[in-house]
């Protein structure tokens, strides 16, 4: 079958004021998002239509020793900017959180030669995206008066037909709005710096996940959400994308994929249940016998506050799975290699 199976992408996602819906090969040209018209029942300003727009960019990536989570996220009244490092060898962590008043992160129209960076007090979180030349680029570095807490990294992912296949979706969330996203398994190359030792990523075992995020979510946000990657038994770069969201009528609009090396296959609607709430097992299925997992956490990673107006409510744990995934040729595809993050999440912003 071909690399991939999706649609080729309009040049915009809005077009004449409307959302260009679908799921599509490739990330839009422009993801022109302000440009739709009365996202709200009446026009509304630009700047209104910004305040409203969340945007982000996130990776998880690593190899069979490191995970690696990151995101710079625009909530406009406030932004985010994350970085977590999990060796599961040792169980060590390090990491950086930062939450920033407004909108501190601008980010593009475009995908190709865009760039986002947060620079703090002893640390900066960069990422740069040069599409036409394959590659994707990562830089962290945080120093600290106790260097076993300082570290630096610099990434690369290859991006392009040999390397992987992109899935972006336009999805409805109701009246004029969406929310658009475009995800790829990618191999990674680079190298980690922490408590004295380099760590070295060979893009033949190592990999990671991009997620170019924007949408117009209702006020209250909720989705629930888990990925993971790998090397199945076979040597295959393997990852999955699986979202239950507030997209409306999902078995026809959803995000959920499977990756295999350079090729992608869309999955079908799932729905995540939590018995034992986020610390126990989350099980993962859908209702056509396509995925079958329980994701296991083994790392807390949370964000709560409450500041009246505004709220979170998030769990986002590191963790492994068990169980399958089925790809389009009905191969079933083992997780028990697989590592990767879930999320519980709840924002009212």
């Amino acid at each position: 079958m071909a690399a991939n199976p999706f649609a080729d992408p309009p040049e915009t996602a809005v077009t004449a004021g409307a959302f260009e819906l679908g799921r599509f090969n490739a990330p839009f040209a422009r993801a022109n998002m302000l440009d739709v018209a009365k996202p709200y029942h009446y026009p509304v300003p630009r700047f209104a239509k910004n305040l409203r727009l969340k945007e982000w960019q996130a990776f998880q990536f690593g190899d069979s020793r490191w995970f690696f989570f990151s995101a710079l996220y625009n909530a406009k009244i406030f932004s985010l900017a994350i970085f977590h490092a999990y060796d599961r060898q040792t169980k060590r962590r390090y990491g950086l959180q930062r939450v920033i008043p407004g909108s501190a992160l601008p980010f593009s129209e475009e995908l190709e030669r865009s760039h986002v960076s947060y620079k703090g007090s002893r640390c900066r979180l960069e990422y740069e995206c040069a599409l036409s030349e394959g590659v994707i680029a990562v830089e962290v570095s945080r120093s600290h008066r106790d260097p076993a807490r300082g570290f630096s990294g610099d990434f690369r992912f290859a991006y392009g037909p040999k390397s992987c296949a992109p899935s972006s979706v336009c999805l409805p969330l109701g009246l004029n709005r969406a929310m658009y996203s475009m995800k790829a398994l990618m191999p990674l190359s680079g190298e980690f710096r922490a408590d004295g030792e380099t760590f070295g990523f060979d893009p033949a075992s190592a990999m990671g996940i991009i997620d170019e995020h924007k949408g117009y979510y209702p006020y209250q946000l909720r989705y629930d959400w888990v990925t993971g990657f790998g090397l199945d038994p076979k040597g295959r770069r393997v990852g999955f994308n699986l979202t239950s969201n507030q997209v409306r009528d999902p078995a026809r609009y959803n995000e959920n994929c499977l990756w295999v090396n350079n090729k992608v296959w869309p999955l079908p609607p799932v729905r995540v249940t939590r018995p034992a709430g986020p610390e126990g097992e989350w099980i993962v299925q859908d209702t056509e016998g396509m995925v079958d997992l329980i994701f296991v956490p083994e790392v807390k990673n949370d964000l709560r506050f409450n500041l009246g107006l505004v709220r979170s409510d998030y769990h986002g744990p590191f963790g492994s799975f068990r169980g399958v995934v089925k790809n389009g040729e009905g191969e079933k595809i083992e997780a028990e290699r697989l590592f990767g993050a879930g999320e519980q999440k709840y924002l009212r912003v």
